[in-house]
């Protein structure tokens, strides 16, 4: 069953992605890092912190369906923003000897997000087909783009004020551009029996996610190719290039934020016109560059902000190609495809999780610049045997889709 395509414009996706970039990329991934190794925690405890509280990103789409059924999925996008915020502001009131309770706040956070997320992925796919990739772009735009912006400001503010009024701004900036949801239009879920409902629902599952192109575009979500692990521990491994917090705030906010927005906006415009699979394989390939240049450069400030400036920018690009591709595998916007979605963004975001702990694997033996090469060593491999198989998996979701 598929729901209408509308006019949605493809710009409000980027508030519609904003609260949980906010969260996930600025909050979890660059301020609380940053903070923990100002508070003198090691930077490879940080990383299984960072691994632990993401798993639900990997496994959320099992309780997913419960978004199918019952509320609107602009609903689900203001319950979990409004989970994101609390959690959040909590978490920035957790005292640093208390790894383990900052990991169960992340968690639980990590678990709403992944929920709102696919109710905000599920939109999408009911916007007409020529603009997708443009919707892909302005989504990652928000999503990365806010995220590493708030996060540089968040960043900043850390050295100048405290906790409590850290927490108070991040639960701000988490929950308010959520609001942009009232401004889309959505035709409420068809009214069944419970039963008869439920069972049409993993019918729609299965056609969903067994069929040829799901397979085939889960040969790229579980790659290492484009991960963008590195900007889980950018912020923490600033001292090694002998960088000061202004500059780490700088770089991994403002900075970084405009380049991944800037990245993901082009690389959504690339996809309307390219194969999504292409574009995905030859940008992760373009992503292990600079990661190579912090492998080898000198550890100064200038090599750290040269580098993870190329990294954000291509960043941009790869997530807004992985935004595409999840598009273009689920089709229609019928019911089921808010947990497509988010069972496709959990293929996506394992890679994250296993590179964040390889590359903290690599910084314990190795420091900096193991770190980065165990980053771009594994995702540029990964990502030139993509490209090589792009043109094989292309036809074969384009032939699975015209069954």
């Amino acid at each position: 069953m598929e729901f209408e395509q509308n006019d949605t414009p493809p710009w409000l996706f980027f508030p519609l992605a904003s609260w949980s970039g906010i969260f996930y990329w600025g909050l979890s991934a660059l301020v609380v890092p940053y903070v923990l190794r100002k508070h003198g925690v090691a930077v490879d405890r940080i990383a299984e912190m960072v691994a632990v509280s993401s798993i639900p990103q990997v496994c959320t789409f099992l309780i997913a369906p419960l978004t199918e059924v019952g509320l609107l999925r602009r609903t689900w996008i203001l319950i979990s923003a409004a989970v994101c915020a609390m959690c959040g502001a909590a978490a920035m009131l957790t005292p640093t000897s208390s790894l383990g309770l900052l990991t169960v706040l992340l968690f639980f956070a990590n678990i709403a997000q992944s929920l709102g997320g696919g109710a905000a992925g599920a939109l999408m796919t009911t916007v007409r087909s020529g603009s997708r990739g443009s919707a892909a772009g302005w989504y990652q735009a928000g999503n990365i783009g806010s995220g590493a912006l708030a996060g540089g400001a968040m960043i900043w503010l850390a050295d100048q004020t405290t906790l409590s009024t850290l927490a108070l701004i991040s639960a701000l900036l988490i929950f308010c551009p959520a609001l942009f949801v009232f401004r889309v239009r959505e035709t409420p879920h068809p009214q069944s029996a419970l039963g008869p409902g439920i069972s049409g629902l993993f019918l729609d599952l299965r056609e969903i996610l067994w069929s040829r192109r799901a397979l085939c575009g889960m040969a790229f979500f579980l790659s290492p190719t484009g991960a963008g692990a590195l900007g889980n521990l950018i912020s923490s491994v600033g001292a090694d290039y002998h960088a000061s917090s202004s500059v780490v705030a700088w770089i991994t906010g403002a900075s970084g934020g405009g380049l991944m927005a800037l990245g993901a906006l082009l690389g959504g415009w690339f996809c309307n016109r390219n194969s999504e699979m292409k574009c995905y394989a030859g940008f992760g390939v373009m992503t292990a560059l600079p990661a190579m240049f912090l492998a080898l450069g000198p550890a100064t400030a200038l090599t750290y902000s040269l580098g993870y400036s190329a990294y954000a920018f291509c960043i941009g690009l790869t997530y807004a190609a992985y935004s595409a591709l999840i598009l273009k595998v689920l089709g229609g916007g019928g019911r089921g495809t808010t947990t497509g979605f988010a069972f496709f963004s959990a293929c996506g975001n394992v890679p994250l999780v296993y590179m964040t702990w390889l590359d903290g694997v690599g910084y314990r033996n190795w420091g900096a610049p193991g770190l980065m090469s165990a980053d771009a060593l594994l995702g540029g491999l990964a990502g030139a045997i993509l490209f090589l198989l792009a043109p094989y998996l292309t036809k074969q979701v384009i032939s699975s889709a015209s069954r």
